[in-house]
């Protein structure tokens, strides 16, 4: 991927990248060049082979393959995933705390503070309550990221590229972290739940964990 590109060349554009890092399952070997031209490739580098790391080379011995980064449940005792949690929830509000002009993102800072439980949920029952989440912390977070992009970084054409890895863009948050250049780390939590198999969400002023 180069950072200068001739002006007589074909544009790409990002949506036609999605499913890229999908090319380089299960062993991640090659994606290193991706990454090769860029000032700060390392630090994106470093990211990204956590993603490959959570996969099973058994599952792309067969006739079909798993189209997205799908981690698998580990055994984990309650308190590391409630730990994982409460964690989440406090690095979402410092940084939620710092950019309190924003649109939504006080009350968003405010909603964070008034939760007082992380609740574990029964395997498979998160998904059947996905849809019904609390908005103000996502939109607010997105703000916030929107406000730290350069559009105009050569990162930005991999954007849909990291999307696309689980479909999430809180995982995409993470694996770009480096390019907003913000304090903290705050979507490590929720990266580490993924990694183990769990998905958050906030839902009726609660953070509900599952499988």
């Amino acid at each position: 991927m180069d950072e200068d590109v001739e002006s007589d060349d074909a544009v790409i554009e990002d949506n036609e990248l999605y499913g890229y890092f999908q090319m380089y399952m299960p062993s991640g070997k090659g994606v290193e060049a991706t990454f090769e031209p860029l000032q700060d490739g390392e630090a994106y580098l470093q990211r990204i082979v956590q993603m490959y790391d959570i996969l099973d080379p058994a599952d792309f011995g067969g006739g079909t393959v798993p189209g997205y980064f799908n981690s698998k449940v580990a055994d984990v005792p309650e308190e590391v995933l409630r730990g994982h949690g409460e964690q989440l929830i406090k690095g979402l509000k410092e940084l939620l705390d710092e950019f309190e002009e924003l649109d939504g993102v006080a009350d968003a800072a405010a909603y964070l503070s008034r939760i007082k439980e992380v609740q574990l949920l029964p395997h498979g029952k998160i998904d059947k309550i996905r849809q019904s989440h609390d908005p103000d912390v996502y939109e607010a977070l997105f703000e916030v990221v929107s406000e730290h992009k350069d559009y105009d970084a050569p990162i930005e054409i991999l954007d849909e590229a990291y999307y696309s890895i689980a479909c999430d863009y809180w995982i995409s948050y993470y694996l770009q972290w480096h390019r907003y250049g913000l304090k903290g780390d705050p979507f490590a939590p929720y990266f580490e739940l993924y990694r183990l198999g769990y998905s958050a969400i906030f839902s009726e002023h609660k953070l509900l964990i599952g499988s």
